[in-house]
């Protein structure tokens, strides 16, 4: 046992309820999580005897600073400081308890990577996920009714007069029940949807939100800007990114919202976007290795669960060559 790994006292050992398997990535979390707080003159000294001590030591600590310093951990900090500030009053320690929170998903992160992190987090979050290829119809606490699609990940506040879903992940249809006192919003990554009867998709990614109407009335807004406000009618689409609320299309529902009936419609899009479509329902990868390929426009009405024939397809359309590792994974040349 290293000597360093003797200073815990009590409340550090009730608060570290977690342990990684690796003593060294245990220790380095250990005095990382004291350095948070107001460590003590003796604690630092301490601290620097044992970074000192060896170079693993050193690396380990050095992967926490990157770490906690990731924007996704970042995200997942402030998150889980509301989630501490939200917690019982039966809590006696909600420092410790934050700090318990925070050990736990370094310590998770230090063992799958960083890279991996974010979509960790996306998933506790969850009330409700989807898999590659799988669909899923959910009965909401008011009545309503939302359809997931491929790889998406919700989250639902209706506590008292909230009727609120975050849309974590991926895609998300919702047929909403009217109620004028009661507002049903959507949030995504970089907006907010309020209605009060309708029906709608979500579809949140990296760089926007796309909202698509079927019927009824919705008002978007940016996330925190109330002033941005812009109203949807039905067969119209919009995007929110962090640049703002682009301006509506005229589309066919029917057609965007394929994907309910098990159908994907791709209408003149860049052949590394229908890839990337194709990819939430084909449970493999696709890679496109030459650069000349990726904007290539093409179009074409496939089945979701014939994906093999889609892939074909677009790789005669793109005048490219396929070829198939035994594992299923895809390479366009």
């Amino acid at each position: 046992m290293n000597s360093f790994q003797d200073n815990n006292t009590k409340d550090d050992q009730e608060a570290r309820v977690f342990r990684h398997p690796d003593p060294v990535a245990d220790e380095a979390l250990n005095w990382f999580l004291k350095l948070q707080e107001d460590a003590s003159e003796n604690q630092r000294k301490q601290f620097s005897a044992w970074f000192n001590t060896s170079e693993r030591h050193r690396q380990e600590f050095t992967r926490l600073e990157e770490i906690w310093g990731a924007s996704a951990f970042k995200k997942a900090v402030r998150e889980l400081k509301t989630f501490s500030a939200r917690r019982p009053a039966t809590e006696t320690h909600p420092r410790k308890a934050f700090r318990r929170l925070v050990g736990i998903a370094a310590a998770f992160t230090l063992m799958v990577g960083a890279t991996q992190f974010s979509d960790w987090w996306i998933y506790l979050q969850a009330d409700y996920t989807t898999q590659s290829a799988q669909m899923r119809q959910i009965s909401l606490p008011d009545g309503s009714s939302m359809l997931m699609n491929s790889e998406t990940a919700v989250a639902l506040d209706f506590e008292g007069t909230q009727r609120r879903v975050h849309v974590l992940r991926g895609e998300a249809y919702f047929d909403v029940l009217y109620d004028a006192q009661r507002p049903f919003q959507v949030t995504g990554g970089y907006g907010e949807v309020t209605v009060l009867g309708t029906a709608f998709s979500v579809l949140t990614s990296k760089t926007e939100d796309r909202v698509v109407l079927e019927r009824g009335r919705v008002e978007l807004t940016r996330a925190n800007d109330a002033d941005t406000a812009r109203e949807l009618k039905p067969g119209e689409l919009s995007r929110i990114s962090s640049k703002g609320i682009g301006e509506s299309t005229e589309i066919n529902p029917a057609e965007v919202l394929a994907w309910r009936e098990g159908r994907l419609v791709l209408e003149d899009v860049p052949l590394s976007k229908a890839v990337e479509e194709i990819e939430r329902y084909y449970n493999s990868s696709i890679f496109i290795t030459s650069s000349a390929l990726r904007d290539i426009r093409v179009s074409g009405y496939f089945k979701t669960d014939n994906l093999v024939e889609a892939i074909e397809t677009l790789t005669l359309a793109a005048g490219a060559k396929l070829y198939r590792l035994p594992t299923g994974i895809y390479f366009m040349n």
